[in-house]
C-alpha cells in the first residue's frame, strides 16, 4: 500500500512542532518531526501520543450542546453551524446583559493565538489572558527592559557557543526535543555547560559543572558574578562602551555583593563562584546565560532574569553571533510583515477582568510576535 506524507503541525502543545504524517489509505499510521528542518525527525512524546489521541474512540468528533443540567451527562448530536449559531447567541445576549468586558479569553499562546485576539477584538472585550504572568512574564519584561526587546526576540545560538549556562532551566527534561538535541551536539563538540539550579536534574547530570544553590537566591548569585566580572576587568569593554549605559552607576551598586557574601547566602563555595566568572570570561563571546524559564513564581525573579542579561551585556554575547542573537524581522529588509487580523479592529478601552489573583492583560513587547 502506498504511503503518503503529509508535512503539518503537531497541535499536543502550543510549540506547534513541525512534523510528518505518513498515512497508508487515508488513515495516519505514523507520526515524526519533519526531517526538512532543523528537528528533523525529532518528535516528543507527546507529540507523538497525537495518533493515539486520533484513534481514541472517546474522542468528541463532533459539536454536542447540553440538553440536562451541567453535570447531568446529557448532551446531543449537533451540526457546526447550528453550533456556532448557539455560541454567539449566547455571547450576544451576555454582552448585551453585562458588556463586552464580561467576556475572556484563556489560552496558552502559539502561532495562531492572533485570531483568538482578533476574536475579542471584534467582539471589543479587553480581556485576552494568557500563563504567562506565571511562566515568562518576567523574564520578557526583564529583557525588554533592558535591550528594548522581548525574551522572543532572542536566538540562542547553543549549536555554536562555547560556554552555556543554565540557571534553573532542566532542559533535558522539557519538550523541546529539538533545543536538547541542539545542545547535546554542542557539548559534543566541546562546549562547556554549567547547570545552576536548586535541586539534582538531567541537565545538571549533564553538565561539566553542577552548582546546587540554597532556593531563592539566584539573585544574590548573578550580583557576585557580576562583582566579579566588573571588579576583575573580566568583561568585554569594547561592548560595554557602545552599548552599555551607566556601568559606573551598576559597578557602585554591586560593590557589597562579593562571591564571599553569595557564598554565605546561597550555600555555595566562593570559589565556585569566581571559577565560573573566569571560564564564562575566558569563553566570551560565545557565551549564553540562559535568561530564565518559570521565573515569574517567587519575588526577585524579575531581578534574576534581568541580571542574566546583564552578565550576557557584559560578556558581549549580545548579537555575538555565537551567543544571544537579534531575530531578523521584515523591517531588517525595508519591508512590512503580515498584516495581523487582530490590528483590523480597533483596541478595546474598557477596563480588563480583575480577580484576587490581579490577572494581568498580556502584552508581548516583541514586535515579531503575535
Amino acid at each position: 500500500m502506498t504511503t503518503d506524507i503529509t508535512y503539518s503541525l503537531c497541535g499536543m502543545c502550543n510549540t506547534r512542532c513541525p512534523i510528518e504524517v505518513h498515512s497508508e489509505g487515508g488513515q495516519p499510521r505514523w507520526l515524526c518531526g519533519n526531517r526538512h528542518t532543523p528537528s528533523k525527525q525529532a518528535l516528543c512524546p507527546r507529540g507523538a501520543a497525537g495518533l493515539g489521541l486520533y484513534n481514541d474512540d472517546e474522542r468528541p468528533l463532533f459539536p454536542l450542546i447540553r440538553t440536562g443540567a451541567r453535570g447531568e451527562g446529557k448532551w446531543r448530536k449537533t451540526e457546526w453551524d447550528e453550533a456556532l449559531d448557539y455560541i454567539a447567541s449566547r455571547l450576544k445576549n451576555i454582552i448585551a446583559t453585562h458588556g463586552a468586558q464580561s467576556i475572556l479569553w484563556s489560552e496558552r499562546p502559539g502561532p495562531y493565538a492572533d485570531m483568538s485576539k482578533a476574536f475579542l477584538r471584534g467582539i471589543g472585550s479587553p480581556n485576552y489572558f494568557t500563563h504567562d504572568t506565571s511562566c515568562s512574564y518576567n523574564v520578557n519584561q526583564a529583557s525588554f527592559s533592558l535591550t528594548g526587546h522581548g525574551r522572543q526576540s532572542w536566538i540562542y545560538d547553543y549549536a555554536h557557543c562555547r560556554h552555556l549556562v543554565l540557571q534553573g532551566r532542566n532542559v533535558f527534561s522539557s519538550l523541546m526535543v529539538q533545543e536538547a538535541n541542539t545542545i547535546l551536539n554542542a557539548l559534543g563538540k566541546g562546549c562547556v555547560m554549567t547547570a545552576i539550579d536548586v535541586r539534582p536534574t538531567i541537565t545538571t547530570s549533564k553538565a561539566q559543572t553542577s552548582l546546587i544553590i540554597r532556593p531563592g537566591t539566584d539573585y544574590a548569585f548573578n550580583l557576585a558574578i557580576i562583582h566579579t566580572l566588573l571588579k576583575h576587568n573580566l568583561y568585554n569593554k569594547a561592548f560595554a562602551e557602545t552599548w552599555i549605559a551607566d556601568l559606573d552607576a551598576l559597578h557602585n551598586f554591586v560593590q557589597p555583593y562579593t562571591p564571599d557574601w553569595a557564598a554565605d547566602t546561597c550555600d555555595i563555595s566562593a570559589k565556585a563562584i569566581t571559577s565560573l566568572v573566569e571560564n564564562i570570561a575566558q569563553a566570551a563571546p560565545a557565551v549564553i546565560w540562559h535568561g530564565g524559564w518559570m521565573t515569574s513564581r517567587y519575588t526577585q525573579s524579575f531581578a534574576t532574569s534581568r541580571s542574566a542579561y546583564i552578565i550576557n551585556a557584559l560578556l558581549g554575547s549580545f548579537e555575538s553571533q555565537v551567543g544571544l542573537c537579534l531575530a531578523a524581522t521584515p523591517n531588517v529588509l525595508e519591508k512590512n510583515g503580515l498584516t495581523l487580523l487582530s490590528s483590523l479592529s480597533p483596541q478595546s478601552q474598557l477596563s480588563t477582568a480583575t480577580s484576587d489573583c490581579q490577572a494581568i492583560r498580556h502584552q508581548d513587547p516583541a514586535p515579531h510576535s503575535l
